[in-house]
């Protein structure tokens, strides 16, 4: 039995296990994004319409904050795990770095980072909250 191969297995099952766990926050993070979406066009919608529920109100702004901020934070935790537990198969097994982030996960890794990048836009474009009152 070659040594090898049950090391190159557990950094297999730990990649898995990041993989896994990084669809969690990535979808938290795509479900903040569309819930903000949402949220700036009725907010846009009812202050074009002259008033109406939410407006531009303090809440509302809030909220939209709030909203980018979930999804830039949950993106980047999935995208931290699922380059992490690439990093970790690269560095850790016998094929090489270059050769984990070519893998099959390609298409996970393109998503993971574009949601990033979205939401990081999202969350600097977002409504900044009013500030406390004193």
């Amino acid at each position: 039995m070659n040594p090898a191969t049950g090391t190159d297995a557990l950094f297999g099952v730990v990649q898995t296990a990041l993989t896994i766990g990084c669809l969690i926050p990535l979808l938290l993070g795509l479900v903040a994004l569309v819930l903000f979406l949402r949220t700036r066009a009725t907010n846009s919608a009812a202050s074009d319409g002259g008033g109406g529920a939410g407006g531009d109100s303090a809440a509302a702004r809030q909220r939209a904050h709030d909203l980018a901020r979930v999804a830039l934070l949950g993106s980047a935790f999935g995208t931290a795990l699922l380059l992490v537990g690439q990093l970790v198969v690269g560095l850790g097994t016998s094929i090489g770095l270059v050769n984990a982030f070519a893998g099959p996960l390609v298409p996970l890794n393109i998503g993971a980072l574009t949601l990033t990048v979205v939401s990081a836009v999202a969350f600097a474009a977002s409504p900044a909250p009013p500030a406390p009152g004193r």
